[in-house]
């Protein structure tokens, strides 16, 4: 007859290795949370450092480098951050706000940025918001340097160099009639025009702290002020080129009699040539001599600060456009197919098209300009 066999080793072996078991799960358990939470804050850290690398990149231009403000609104700002929850920040920059210089950036609305991309831009700037200070709204005052900058760009060819008037419009550089009538009366003039005596409507071309610059120009002009344009000499040279194209002598001339007093001695000797050549209807040899008397690069850095800079930045670093240095867009295009997209523009997106604006020369002097922001990056540029 067989003895019965002893299981109970067995049994004791395998409870205890139940309770070794047990024990390491509720290690495992207690352990877990820690571990999650450790590689979400890792992958959060990460999200947060791309976001702030695209923010950079995109967004400094406008909305200051820490979010501060400037072209656009102040985001770094405690009391928008705890009253807009994520998904309302998402949204915003997935699909840009109509009617404002806010673009969309979503790729599904023609952007160039994934919602991966858009996510990691909100955590970005959420991590702000325990220290953000409250910042109380800004209002920049008026001003008459400003409103002569507009002024000489925009009102002169009626209203005659320094408000002195013209055939067409009336002296506005006048105490006496500037008495007459208030700031309120000349702002909504400018805004709403008065087609009947011929004076446009500018309240869809320039924007109410333009209009309001411009109307503190004329405030100073009632007291008898003198006022000087704080304008580039280049600005004035491009813009006797651009006339002297459209053989519009009478602004190319203006146009170079106003660069004559920011001009060194060598440019003044040049420029009266050209302004003769104007007055004589010599208006291609004009533009020759005013074509050599700049580099193409910074003819172009006079038209970027005009056109493009409101979106790319005043050196291309980007804002509501993209960075334009060290771009890899602009290094897989040729000359010709640049100039093709400036014209044409990007639709869908804030980048309208330049055709009728800007001619293919202007494009190309401006593309020498970002080609060579390319090289200064250390990048490829293309033939």
């Amino acid at each position: 007859m067989r003895s019965k066999e002893n299981f109970q080793p067995y049994v004791s072996v395998a409870f205890g290795l139940a309770i070794a078991m047990l024990g390491a799960f509720q290690v495992y358990i207690l352990r877990e949370p820690i571990r999650i939470a450790h590689d979400n804050a890792a992958e959060r850290q990460a999200a947060e450092k791309a976001g702030q690398q695209l923010f950079t990149e995109n967004c400094v231009a406008c909305h200051g480098k820490n979010g501060e403000g400037g072209v656009g609104p102040a985001i770094n700002e405690r009391n928008l951050l705890e009253a807009t929850v994520d998904e309302v920040l998402f949204s915003i920059i997935r699909t840009g706000v109509p009617g404002t210089l806010m673009p969309a950036w979503s790729q599904a609305y023609g952007g160039p940025f994934t919602d991966e991309q858009v996510s990691k831009i909100v955590i970005f700037i959420r991590a702000w918001q325990p220290t953000a200070p409250i910042i109380g709204p800004q209002v920049e005052e008026p001003d008459p340097i400003r409103g002569a900058a507009i002024y000489a760009g925009t009102c002169f060819i009626c209203h005659g160099e320094n408000g002195a008037g013209t055939d067409i419009a009336p002296a506005l550089n006048d105490p006496e009639r500037l008495q007459k009538l208030d700031d309120a009366w000349y702002r909504s003039t400018i805004m709403h025009g008065r087609p009947a005596k011929g004076m446009p409507t500018w309240g869809t071309v320039l924007s109410p702290l333009q209009i309001n610059d411009v109307v503190a120009l004329l405030g100073a002009w009632r007291e008898g002020k003198t006022v000087d344009a704080n304008i580039p000499f280049i600005t004035f040279v491009t813009n006797a080129l651009f006339a002297i194209r459209e053989f519009d002598r009478p602004d190319a001339a203006f146009y170079l009699k106003a660069a004559l007093p920011l001009a060194d001695h060598t440019q003044a000797e040049e420029i009266n040539k050209i302004i003769n050549l104007v007055e004589e209807n010599h208006l291609f040899e004009a533009e020759s001599r005013l074509m050599t008397l700049l580099p193409a690069e910074e003819m172009g850095r006079a038209l970027f600060s005009s056109n493009c800079a409101p979106c790319h930045g005043e050196n291309g670093g980007g804002g509501i456009g993209p960075n334009l240095r060290a771009n890899t867009f602009v290094q897989s295009k040729n000359d010709t197919d640049l100039i093709n997209f400036v014209l044409e523009g990007r639709q869908g997106t804030a980048m309208d098209g330049f055709e009728g604006i800007l001619g293919s020369e202007e494009i190309s002097n401006i593309i020498t300009l970002i080609r060579k922001w390319q090289k200064s990056e250390g990048g490829q540029t293309g033939k």
